[in-house]
């Protein structure tokens, strides 16, 4: 890992000329606003604050270690964190502000761990530890932050559970670090959790979970802060899931629903409606498209932003259903549905890269 320079981190300052890249300035005037971090494109939520108070500015900051993708003209990618910081098999990801200092918190599958990276120097920082879970977790395989204090404002971590059906769990993590089990099977959606996501209020202000779509139990689940979850669809293949919060693309809830890999799905991206019936598909015959997110407004346009294992891209659709392809070369599998994680200044995404070990920053070039 080519770590950046200390100065150049702790000032936020202009770097010279030996391999490293100035840092973008904040921005100016107004209040800037941005995504929650979460998949929800929240063009409502704050801009992160560090514990100290002060406003979080993301960026690649002076990092060099370039993934070797094939990123899109205008943007670039470089390596905060990798094996070497304890990264194994990184299957989910998330900004969360507030208590959470802004960092990115990682999810480990290898270890059945939970990281914190500062996104400023790549430093990472254990979490909650494999023997630390409330119950023994089985394997790990998604997180999401309650932004918006829909609950509590914490971290839910999703644990598969042993692949078997309706063996699945959640559990809640506070700002100190301390995890409680939130939820556990039986339950709609606990049968082997791919997505969560906080809804917006039209959806019953809930958690929404997908699960494995195989009949044996109801595959989508909506929980309320009581951990008590009531049925939402059967609609097959659900995987990674979203709120357009925003209402660029409408407004209401998407769904990756890749075919192929185990799963049931059609090779959509398909708009899912409060009743949990499917208003039509955003893109098709787009295959193994597993996580989605709203981009904030910015560079990044404040478009849907998708991962395939199958072709191993990041992909930009419009509202329009016209995909463009922003990277290529990753290193992913069939049910990491939340490793994209946008900051909340909507600067840079984030990517859990799984089977690379290593968490990588894109950002538009300077």
């Amino acid at each position: 890992m080519v770590r950046a320079s200390g100065l150049c981190v702790l000032l936020l300052a202009a770097c010279g000329d030996d391999g490293a890249r100035r840092l973008p300035d904040a921005p100016s005037g107004g209040d800037a606003r941005g995504d929650d971090g979460n998949g929800s494109g929240d063009i409502d939520a704050p801009v992160d604050t560090a514990l100290d108070g002060t406003p979080r500015v993301y960026n690649c900051g002076a990092f060099t270690e370039a993934p070797a993708w094939t990123i899109t003209a205008g943007f670039h990618a470089v390596v905060i964190a990798d094996a070497a910081d304890g990264l194994a098999q990184p299957v989910a990801a998330v900004v969360a502000g507030g208590g959470f200092d802004g960092k990115i918190y990682v999810v480990n599958q290898t270890d059945n761990t939970l990281r914190a990276v500062e996104p400023t120097d790549g430093t990472t920082t254990l979490v909650v530890a494999t023997a630390a879970w409330p119950t023994p977790a089985a394997l790990l395989t998604t997180i999401t932050w309650d932004a918006q204090s829909t609950f509590d404002g914490d971290l839910y971590v999703g644990d598969q559970g042993g692949d078997g059906d309706n063996d699945s769990t959640i559990f809640r993590v506070a700002p100190n670090g301390t995890p409680t089990q939130f939820t556990t099977a039986p339950g709609p959606g606990l049968d082997d959790i791919y997505g969560m996501a906080f809804s917006t209020a039209a959806y019953g202000s809930k958690l929404f979970v997908t699960g494995d779509t195989d009949s044996v139990t109801t595959d989508w689940g909506a929980f309320d802060s009581a951990g008590v979850g009531t049925a939402f669809s059967e609609l097959a293949g659900g995987e990674g899931i979203a709120f357009d919060t925003g209402g660029t693309y409408g407004g209401g809830l998407l769904a990756s629903r890749p075919a192929g890999g185990g799963y049931a799905g059609d090779d959509t991206i398909t708009k899912i409606g409060t009743d949990g019936l499917s208003q039509g598909a955003l893109i098709s015959t787009r295959p193994g498209i597993h996580a989605i997110t709203f981009a904030p407004p910015g560079p990044f346009g404040g478009k849907l932003v998708a991962a395939s294992w199958a072709t191993g891209e990041l992909i930009s659709v419009d509202t329009l259903g016209a995909a463009t392809v922003l990277a290529s070369g990753l290193s992913l599998t069939n049910y990491d549905g939340n490793i994209l994680a946008f900051s909340p200044d909507g600067n840079v995404l984030y990517v859990a890269d799984r089977l690379a070990n290593r968490l990588v920053c894109i950002e538009p070039e300077l």
